[in-house]
Order: C-alpha cells, then sequence, then structure tokens
C-alpha cells in the first residue's frame, strides 16, 4: 500500500527523490544539466506558496514531486521523479494531481513545467493530463531538447 504526503524539503524522504532525478538526468543529457538539483533554494517548496509531495510503499520512497511559484498568479511543477521499479502504476499520476489541487487552492491559475524530450513518459502524462505545449522558458530556453508545457486550473 502507497501512501502520499508533503514533506519539507530536507526530510529524508526527499533524498531518494533527488537522487534519482540526479542521476537520470545525466544519463539522459550529460553534462547539459549540471546543477539542476541544487538550483533553487529549499524555501521555494515550502508553503505558502510551494510544496513537496512524495509518495512511500512503507518506508520506501517511489515517486515525488515539487511545486513553486513562477510568476504571480503561476506555479511551476519540478522534482517530477519515481522509482523505475514502481512505474507505471500511477504514482506520478497521482502526484501530478495533488500538485495541481495545491496550485488551485494556492490561488495559481495555470502551472508551468519544463522537461526533456527524451522523456516520453514523462511527455505523455503531461498530454494526457491537460498539459499544453508553449514556448521554452528559463534556463533551458535555448536548450533544445527542453520542452514546456502549461495547463490552466480551474478557479472557483
Amino acid at each position: 500500500m502507497t501512501a502520499s504526503r508533503m514533506v519539507s524539503h530536507d526530510d529524508p524522504a526527499v533524498a531518494p527523490v533527488l537522487a534519482g532525478l540526479e542521476q537520470e538526468y545525466r544519463s539522459l543529457y550529460g553534462d547539459v544539466v549540471d546543477g539542476e538539483i541544487e538550483l533553487y533554494d529549499a524555501a521555494e517548496f515550502a508553503p505558502p506558496m510551494g510544496a513537496f509531495l512524495v509518495v512511500e510503499a512503507g518506508s520506501e520512497t517511489v515517486a515525488g514531486g515539487a511545486l513553486r511559484r513562477l510568476a504571480d498568479g503561476i506555479g511551476e511543477i519540478k522534482r517530477m521523479w519515481t522509482a523505475p521499479s514502481h512505474r507505471g502504476r500511477g504514482h506520478a499520476r497521482r502526484v501530478l494531481a495533488d500538485l495541481e489541487a495545491i496550485g488551485a487552492r494556492y490561488g495559481y491559475r495555470a502551472l508551468r513545467l519544463q522537461t526533456g524530450d527524451l522523456q516520453t513518459a514523462a511527455i505523455s502524462l503531461y498530454h494526457s493530463s491537460g498539459y499544453r505545449p508553449i514556448e521554452r522558458y528559463g534556463r533551458y530556453r535555448d536548450e533544445p531538447r527542453c520542452l514546456c508545457f502549461e495547463k490552466f486550473l480551474a478557479t472557483g
């Protein structure tokens, strides 16, 4: 049985998410993504404008994702990851839906995210969850492998 919970960025349950992301980014994209994991201050992923969620099976972190403020009324999904041995079980979809609900509670009108062109499962998840392609932004705006998406959230 799995359970999701919101945690602080320094919670030990976050470590597998960050380590898994770093390993995956490096294996797919090489040194282009150096420093990505350390790029943001932990406070950006804390309420009242951010969140970090983990999904655990017992004491094992099997998935996670985060939300941070990008601009007025716009949040950004970051740190989406599922352990390879737990993929295909709906964990990422659950994390994404939970982050969207948190974003709506925080008053975000839209959520944006970045992924890479080799992360085909993530791209499929975002498309099937209502995210639409937008122009590249941020640190990777000039990186051709970067894909950016946005979803408008339902408002009250």
